[in-house]
């Protein structure tokens, strides 16, 4: 198989990723068949149910956009300092993460935080971490604790189809320097080491603090 085609079949798979659970075999299987045609140069018999079914796809990707996009413009009422935890703060002063940075990830609506943000890598080992960090950070705003809960993260990457069922408990423990309580059950605290990456992930998804 020459690279050009490999690249063509990865694209396909991340764009299946981003379709709802119920059109992603379809679309799979559209896209693929529609590959195939292309590169062996045959027509494909039912042109009307493909394009129906295109349709369908462009359909939910474009809902899927328009959702985002939406989610992002609604008014938010944005990150009260004064009433944050004291431990958020003093991660805050210690990291150098803004404010402004910590609106780009939640839509904020009283003690209630949204999240809105769109991790940038596609392996899923570096999702499920990078879920635990935002989804700890999300728990630290209104609780003061830096913990998460190990089965939302499984919840949250099946959600974005990113779950490794075979590596999740190994995920976290070659990453156990960032974690504290993965011997344990329920929740999962960051370490120092956790809190660091996680001012670096906030940075990374965020932008910097003057909004680049």
């Amino acid at each position: 198989m020459d690279n050009a085609l490999k690249a063509e079949i990865q694209e396909i798979v991340d764009l299946v990723k981003t379709v709802p659970e119920p059109l992603q075999v379809r679309t799979l299987e559209l896209l693929l068949q529609d590959l195939l045609d292309r590169t062996s140069g045959r027509k494909r018999t039912s042109k009307r149910d493909e394009n129906l079914d295109k349709d369908e796809v462009d359909e939910h990707l474009q809902s899927k956009e328009k959702d985002q996009a939406d989610r992002r413009k609604r008014e938010s009422e944005g990150l009260k300092l004064s009433t944050l935890p004291m431990r958020v703060k003093a991660f805050m002063k210690r990291t150098k993460v803004t404010d402004k940075q910590i609106e780009r990830l939640f839509h904020i609506e009283g003690n209630q935080y949204e999240p809105i943000w769109t991790l940038k890598t596609t392996k899923f080992s570096k999702t499920q971490i990078h879920i635990a960090l935002l989804q700890a950070l999300q728990r630290a705003l209104t609780s003061g604790e830096f913990s998460f809960d190990r089965e939302e993260v499984r919840e949250e990457c099946t959600k974005r189809n990113s779950l490794d069922k075979t590596n999740f408990r190994a995920n976290f423990q070659n990453n156990g320097k960032y974690f504290s309580g993965l011997e344990k059950d329920g929740l999962v605290s960051l370490t120092d080491e956790g809190m660091t990456a996680l001012a670096a992930l906030v940075t990374e998804v965020a932008g910097s603090s003057d909004g680049d």
